[in-house]
């Protein structure tokens, strides 16, 4: 447990004996000395209907109140993400200083802008140790601390929970709605954090008329329960005859230590249930995921109140008005896939409501382990299939067809979905999410940049009229280029009039000083610099009418976060480069630099011999199943008269409606899986596998399950046709004819899935397949960067 405020019942408590806390010179003691005196008020016009209007109005008033030369930074807590949203807007309505809105409903990008366009002055690293000013004017023989980034403008901050906990920043002023006690507590470390000199600090805590008191039998807040009342009633008492109370962080210890018990001030904590080696079976079924699937949440947090979210992000280009629309927009999506940075996360009932035409207030709050209750039907509104005219796409991935993910039917939106709605769509989209002043909506091209480090850039009219000024030129030609793409239909070879066009309007697009323009569209220059880099990187793809998509596939190096540089692929993304000065890659060198680097992989984390050597040998026999020869037409472009020795990789791959139509050509099987061949080919021979069958089943599992599948089950790939695939590996012929069959129950898939679960654990087995699949991402990735 890490917390300021741990349960009665712990009793093994680390805390800091020293006496630096106890010292006025040391900076743990500025801080835990430095005086929080708050100011208790109760907003009488605060309960009913008028709770939120009338605690809103108050606290953005007590906000401005506090401002003044020595309190220029002001942040406002709110228990809901409505209250915080009518406050701001009264804030800013007021336009007395600089408003920033902090909640749960943000995308990650606008966070991460919002914090360093206006709240980087804050953080309790830009306080430094500089003279003091005495009362005359003149300098002072001691030092003290002071914010080095001193405010032009006064900052007002209004925050739900989100602020709570990890924010490292430093306020002059807070004001607060009423909570539990441990929460109160965290909302003040924000204050005086550094417990500098040059501040008069000062707080303001607020309750509504209706949460003051407890009644008979009320069970209190939907969030903090009886602790905000109970704990509102101990303020009280402990308050001076001023009606203050001090929250610096020594004077709150010492009240505290007079208590018996803090469980009636603190916010309930429900016991998480038992772990059971049942439940952890489920966890590790991974594909598919089994039914019923436990909620991992309820083990961390305890029983939640309430539903879970679904995570909404918006979409330029995306016509869902017909199924050959609905085609173009699922593949325009599949080339830029949306990515977390671009997601807020929205209650489920209230995206519901929202979906059904309704303008809900938001009233849950943005604490982890409680949600909203479901009320998703609302009064009047019908949710049948002719109720909205309004589409929304539950994306999954790619896949051939998708019309069944999109949907205007909110009974048919379930928590988890990644929904991805149209921008075009006239709606109040701050009722869901919120977003700094002035921002897209669409920022698919910025987050992919983010997320995987590749260049994107994504055309279409709605997204180019949203550039900035600085790129007029740039816009006026990325026109001109959206009429040619218009033209293609109707003449096929425009394309090869389009890619120089496309090359001049990257250059021009370079010459804009989008860098220096804001934060928000930077990316374009990062992104044009790479796509212009390596040109023979660059691939063009061409989406219904109206669409262009510049794709890089070279990774940015220094983009690279360390948690993307390993992932699941398909047939597609894992065999080919597209990138046309790239030589193919034979099956037999690819399946030799796999197993080398797994076997490293193996031996440096300390696997006895015989384990290192079935790692190994699992490396190279992963990809067999490409010895398929309809495999290898689909490697060629759908194009048989190209084939020859064997290849892992080829420079011809096509993706999007090129690849599903060479897979057609090729006569490969609609969601055909090499892996599935790669277990047929190996158990073949009698002399490749390993003699013992305990490593004899972990080899084959490693290989069936090096791109994510069976675990327990492998994939239904319906294939008619038996086919003959041969390979020789090693001095070993290999063969198969027809489909693997692997996805029956009786195949033993499952049940040497189990076995190995049981024999290497639950996190033993995944840490096994990690080697395997490593090795595979490792050496592909060399291949990228060093094949020419």
């Amino acid at each position: 447990i890490m917390s300021a405020t741990p349960p009665d019942d712990v009793t093994d408590v680390f805390r800091d004996s020293s006496p630096e806390g106890r010292d006025p010179d040391h900076v743990l003691g500025k801080r835990q000395l430095a005086a929080k005196p708050a100011l208790l008020k109760r907003v009488t016009q605060a309960k009913g209907d008028q709770a939120i209007p009338e605690l809103s109005k108050a606290l953005a008033q007590e906000a401005l109140a506090l401002v003044s030369d020595e309190r220029r930074a002001i942040v406002v807590f709110a228990n809901r993400v409505a209250t915080a949203r009518k406050t701001a807007r009264l804030l800013r309505e007021r336009n007395e200083s600089d408003v920033v809105l902090l909640t749960g409903r943000m995308r990650q990008i606008d966070k991460d802008f919002t914090t360093r366009n206006y709240l980087e002055p804050l953080k309790s690293s830009n306080v430094t140790e500089s003279p003091i000013v005495g009362q005359l004017g003149m300098f002072t023989n001691s030092s003290g601390l002071t914010r080095s980034m001193p405010l032009d403008r006064p900052l007002i901050v209004v925050a739900t929970q989100t602020l709570e906990v990890g924010a490292d920043l430093d306020f002059d002023g807070l004001v607060t709605e009423c909570a539990s006690l441990d929460a109160l507590r965290q909302r003040f470390g924000r204050l005086n954090r550094a417990g500098r000199d040059d501040v008069d600090a000062r707080g303001v805590i607020l309750v509504r008329d209706d949460q003051a008191k407890l009644k008979r039998n009320d069970v209190g807040d939907p969030i903090y329960g009886v602790a905000l009342a109970k704990t509102w009633e101990w303020l009280n008492e402990i308050a001076d005859k001023n009606g203050k109370v001090d929250f610096g962080i020594s004077h709150m210890n010492e009240r505290l230590s007079k208590l018996d018990s803090l469980a009636e001030l603190n916010a309930p904590s429900p016991d998480a249930p038992v772990m059971l080696p049942a439940h952890v079976d489920c966890w590790g079924q991974t594909s598919p995921i089994p039914k019923p699937d436990p909620e991992v949440s309820l083990f961390l947090h305890g029983p939640r109140q309430g539903v879970m979210d679904v995570r909404v992000c918006w979409r330029a280009g995306l016509d869902l008005s017909s199924d050959k629309a609905i085609d173009d927009s699922l593949e325009l999506l599949g080339l830029c896939p949306p990515s977390s940075p671009e997601t807020l996360p929205v209650p489920i009932s209230l995206f519901r409501r929202w979906l059904s035409g309704d303008e809900p207030d938001d009233h849950s709050a943005d604490v982890e382990w409680v949600t909203e209750q479901d009320d998703s039907q609302p009064a009047g509104v019908s949710t049948g299939e002719d109720a909205i005219a309004r589409r929304v796409v539950r994306w999954r991935g790619r896949n051939d067809t998708g019309k069944d993910e999109v949907t205007n039917v909110p009974r048919e939106i379930h928590p988890g979905d990644l929904i991805v709605i149209p921008t075009r769509y006239p709606t109040r989209v701050d009722l869901i999410g919120d977003f700094p002043p002035s921002c897209t909506l669409d920022i698919g091209d910025r987050a992919h940049l983010i997320a995987r480090a590749k260049p994107v850039l994504r055309l279409h009219r709605d997204l180019v009229e949203e550039w900035p000024d600085e790129a007029s030129d740039a816009k006026s030609k990325a026109r001109e280029l959206l009429e040619l793409v218009a033209q293609t239909r109707q003449d096929p070879a425009i394309e090869d009039e389009i890619e120089g066009y496309a090359s001049d309007f990257l250059d021009d697009l370079s010459k804009c000083e989008l860098s220096d323009a804001s934060d928000e569209w930077s990316w374009i220059s990062r992104t044009v610099d790479a796509l212009l880099s390596d040109q023979q990187s660059r691939r063009m793809e061409f989406v219904g009418d109206h669409s262009l998509v510049i794709l890089g596939t070279r990774r940015i190096p220094h983009l690279v976060p360390e948690e993307n540089t390993f992932s699941d692929e398909d047939d597609s993304s894992a065999s080919g480069y597209s990138r046309p000065n790239k030589q193919p890659v034979e099956l037999h060198d690819h399946l030799r630099g796999v197993a080398r680097f797994a076997r490293r992989y193996a031996v440096g984390s300390g696997l006895p011999q015989h384990l290192s050597d079935a790692v190994a040998l699992a490396g190279l026999l992963h990809d067999l199943g490409k010895a398929d020869p309809r495999f290898q037409v689909l490697l060629h472009g759908g194009n048989p008269w190209l084939v020859g020795e064997p290849l892992a990789k080829s420079s011809q791959m096509p993706s999007g409606q090129a690849y599903r139509t060479a897979r057609k050509a090729a006569g490969y099987p609609k969601g055909g899986r090499h892996e599935l061949l790669s277990v047929r080919l190996a158990e073949s021979s009698d002399g490749l596998l390993p003699q013992d069958e305990n490593l004899r089943d972990l080899v084959l599992h490693l290989v069936a399950s090096h791109h994510g599948h069976c675990r327990p089950f492998a994939p239904v790939v319906p294939d008619d046709e038996c086919v003959p695939s041969g390979f020789e590996l090693d001095g070993h012929p290999l063969q198969w004819s027809g489909p693997t069959n692997l996805e029956r129950l009786d195949s033993g898939v499952p049940d040497r899935y189990w076995r190995l679960v049981r024999r290497y654990g639950w996190w033993g087995l995944a840490w096994l397949e990690a080697l395997v699949r490593l090795a595979d991402w490792r050496r592909s990735e060399y291949e990228e960067t060093h094949n020419d």
